[in-house]
């Protein structure tokens, strides 16, 4: 009797604990190559802080150029739990991600929120590797 009670707690606590995690959406498959100096990505072209959407992830992702050698490249996700909003680039301030469901704001040198927001943790994030000519992105190993 005193082995099936145990079992039963553990179960009990088993299913509490799992039912509390934090389950934030959203990356998918990233594997592509742009050529950022093209004239088609005009706004990567403007120097720091320029940035373009692509197709791929979950949501689509944003590339930002940091500087002229630097790219940083994150999931349109937002990763407010109970959030299924799509980030987009406050025009107004163009280095803010603002997911317009929740009102969560995140920098984008490095995809942390910002005070206020409903998010409690960073954006998933995709790797670059820039070579001179050609922008590689992918999911991180």
């Amino acid at each position: 009797m005193k082995s099936l009670q145990k079992i039963f707690l553990t179960v009990i606590l088993s299913v509490t604990f799992i039912s509390c995690e934090e389950e934030y959406p959203y990356y998918g498959y990233v594997n592509f190559f742009i050529e950022p100096d093209s004239a088609e990505y005009f706004n990567l072209n403007y120097g720091n802080r320029g940035w373009e959407y692509f197709e791929g992830g979950a949501r689509g992702v944003v590339i930002f150029r940091k500087n002229w050698e630097d790219f940083i490249c994150f999931e349109r996700s937002c990763v407010a739990k109970d959030c299924n909003g799509r980030l987009e680039v406050d025009t107004t301030n163009n280095v803010i991600l603002l997911c317009p469901e929740c009102k969560s704001r995140y920098l984008y040198f490095d995809g942390s929120p910002l005070e206020g927001s409903k998010a409690t943790r960073s954006l998933y994030y995709y790797c670059t590797y820039f070579d001179g000519f050609k922008l590689w992105v992918s999911n991180c190993e």
